[in-house]
C-alpha cells in the first residue's frame, strides 16, 4: 500500500507536476481572455469564451450564429492585437457555435427581468385613483380599470 503525506498547495503548484502545467495554462488563458476584453467592443464580450489555444490557433466558442457573424467582423482587428500583446505565435483564429453559453446569459436575464417584475407592485393609493377614474369612465374603459385596480397589494 502506498503511503502519500499531505502537502501543502504552493509547493505543489511550484513543483515540475501536471498541476502546475494546468496552473500556466489557465493563468496564460486569462491573460489572453483579458487582452480580447480589450479588443472587442462592450456587447461581444458577453457571447464568445476562450475554448482553447493550440499549435498557434486560438478556438473561441460563441452563443450564437448572430455572435459569430459579429465576430468575424472583428477577426482582423484581434489578430493583429493579440499577435502585438501576447501571442506573436497566433496564425489564425477558429469559431466554434456553442448554444450552452447563450443558456447561461439568458437565466442571468431571466432573473434580472423576475427581480424587475416583482418590483412592480401596484400601491393602493394608485388603486384608489384608478378606481376614482373609473367612475367617470366609459363602461368598456370602466372593466378594464377596475381590472386593473383590483391587483393593487
Amino acid at each position: 500500500m502506498r503511503y502519500n503525506q499531505p502537502q501543502i498547495l504552493p509547493s505543489i503548484l511550484s513543483q515540475q507536476s501536471w498541476l502546475s502545467e494546468i496552473k500556466e495554462r489557465t493563468v496564460a488563458l486569462a491573460k489572453l481572455a483579458d487582452v480580447l476584453n480589450e479588443l472587442l467592443p462592450s456587447p461581444l464580450q458577453q457571447h464568445y469564451r476562450i475554448a482553447n489555444y493550440r499549435q498557434g490557433v486560438l478556438i473561441l466558442e460563441v452563443s450564437s450564429a448572430s455572435w459569430l457573424t459579429r465576430l468575424k467582423y472583428e477577426q482582423n482587428h484581434l489578430l493583429s492585437g493579440i499577435r502585438k500583446k501576447v501571442l506573436p505565435s497566433l496564425s489564425s483564429i477558429q469559431f466554434k457555435i456553442n448554444p450552452d453559453l447563450l443558456v447561461g446569459s439568458s437565466i442571468m436575464r431571466d432573473n434580472a427581468l423576475k427581480s424587475a417584475n416583482a418590483s412592480r407592485i401596484l400601491s393602493t393609493q394608485s388603486a384608489t385613483y384608478l378606481y376614482s377614474l373609473a367612475e367617470s369612465a366609459p363602461d368598456k374603459l370602466k372593466k378594464q380599470l377596475i381590472k386593473l385596480a383590483n391587483h393593487a397589494k
